[in-house]
């Protein structure tokens, strides 16, 4: 077989299959050589599958891999390093308590030629994106969006002619976006191709040539990003038209739920506010402002200098996240696996952990409960599964978060706190969360919505708050105000 001199990478044909699902069934791909080719689909769809075995991870079952004229057989992520395919995690690959310039040529000093060398090469090629970032600062001190700059450099140090973006910007500010999609365009201009997977349809549009459409497994179409529109794409991934994004926002505030006064620590300065019953209210603020810590300290999970929280109109001690819990409230943190799930257990015990009161029968679990328990969070939120047994380390990152977020669903809480509840799911996913808040507050429940996508926040919310500095700077009516307006106060 010869491959096309146009094209860097031919995928004919590629099934995988794990046990219970067929995650790739007969999978074609071309990705042309100096572009940004873009691939969306759901979660589930078999895009970090397809990302796995072209980088080595898995073995395909069947068809053909071609990668720069070469036909690639029994490859390993080492091999495909250094043919000049490399990808770029989610979750980086970086070891916090190394340098940049260790991180970088990781395992290959002597190749390079000693430390000096090495900092010398790390230099140089940071140089060459506009990356200042100091080759001998440790990477546990560098921001989000620096250790992207040192997952991409260290991609560059293998001579990449492929790189594989996987949801690059799930953690990074608007500033840091545009970094990032200069470095992209800079990349694209030097000939490297590069392979783009967001669920962010606006970033898909603005930066990719072509983009793959997957499904279930299959691909569905491949077309220039300038001849699809969003709905149409939208279509291709879910299966179905959704003609909008969001529903209709829930119109059902009541009288106040929660009173928040005086919460201190050494970030928050002075934060009160009030939470009513059936609302969803946003918190916006750049990345740093403050809003995690603000849910944090409610929900007893940092320490704090001072605060006070009525909720229903009387005081109430909250000092642990125990105790945050017994007073009705869920917390979805935004690092699900740092801090929601416990990745070696099952579906079914990711869901079910923080219900296990209701599980119980003279101290021992009643299985049929919890598996009743499991499947329903299953069917409700479409968590694509083998089975409930399933080890949840093994989900795609979107059927991941929608655990945790079952699991809080389960104990019917009164106040339900998401910070970035959509980070890393597709849109047909979100769309059937949003659809869950709706219903929660329509049935007396109250959301804090923390999210860092702007529009997800004003068509989804009844009142807004921006934070800026550990503090609010501003209220707003999502409906009468300006999105130029909300961020104007959240830039503070």
């Amino acid at each position: 077989m010869n491959l096309d001199s146009n094209l860097i990478l031919s995928v004919k044909n590629v099934s995988k299959s794990f046990p219970g699902v067929k995650a790739l069934d007969d999978v074609s791909l071309d990705v042309r050589r100096g572009v940004v080719h873009g691939i969306v689909g759901e979660n589930g769809a078999g895009k970090s599958t397809l990302m796995k075995i072209l980088s080595g991870v898995y073995a395909k079952d069947s068809g053909t891999i071609e990668f720069d004229g070469a036909v690639c057989e029994h490859t390993n992520p080492i091999d495909a390093l250094r043919r000049g395919l490399s990808i770029i995690y989610q979750e980086f690959s970086l070891v916090n308590t190394m340098t940049v310039g260790e991180n970088i040529f990781l395992g290959r000093f002597r190749e390079v030629g000693g430390m000096k060398r090495t900092h010398a090469r790390a230099r140089a090629l940071l140089d060459s994106i506009g990356s200042t970032i100091d080759t001998y600062a440790y990477v546990s001190e560098l921001s989000t969006s620096e250790k992207q700059m040192v997952e991409i450099t260290k991609a560059l140090s293998f001579d990449s002619k492929l790189i594989i973006m996987d949801e690059p910007s799930s953690s990074l500010t608007d500033d840091e976006l545009r970094r990032l999609g200069a470095i992209i365009r800079q990349l694209r201009d030097k000939g490297i191709s590069i392979i783009y997977i967001s669920h962010k349809l606006d970033e898909i549009f603005e930066y990719c040539d072509e983009v793959t459409v997957m499904r279930d497994g299959h691909v569905i179409d491949t077309r220039p990003a300038a001849t699809l529109s969003r709905q149409e794409m939208i279509a291709m991934m879910v299966g179905r038209s959704i003609e909008n994004e969001y529903p209709e926002r829930p119109r059902c505030v009541g009288a106040p739920l929660m009173e928040v006064r005086n919460l201190n620590t050494k970030k928050l300065h002075d934060i009160s506010f009030t939470l009513n019953c059936g609302e969803i209210l946003g918190f916006v603020g750049l990345v740093g402002a403050g809003r995690t810590e603000i849910v944090r300290a409610i929900y007893g999970a940092d320490r704090v200098r001072s605060k006070e929280i009525r909720i229903d109109g009387a005081a109430v001690r909250i000092a642990s996240p125990i105790a945050g819990k017994a007073h009705g409230i869920g917390f979805v943190p935004e690092d699900r696996k740092l801090q929601g799930l416990v990745l070696p257990f099952s579906v079914e015990e990711n869901i079910t952990m923080a219900s296990l009161s209701r599980l119980k029968k003279r101290g021992f679990l009643r299985p049929g409960l919890e598996r009743e328990m499991a499947d329903r969070e299953i069917r409700d939120l479409s968590i694509k599964t083998p089975s409930p047994t399933a080890i949840v380390e093994s989900l795609s990152g979107g059927n991941q978060q929608k655990c945790v977020i079952g699991r809080w669903l389960e104990t019917k809480p009164r106040i339900l706190i998401l910070d970035e509840p959509t980070r890393g799911i597709d849109v047909g996913a979100k769309y059937e969360i949003y659809l869950l808040m709706k219903k929660a507050v329509e049935n007396g429940s109250a959301i804090i919505l923390i999210s860092s996508e702007l529009p997800e926040v004003l068509n989804m919310s009844n009142r807004v708050l921006t934070i800026a500095n550990g503090r609010i700077t501003g209220e707003f009516d999502p409906e009468k105000s300006s999105a130029q307006e909300i961020m104007n106060m959240a830039i503070g």
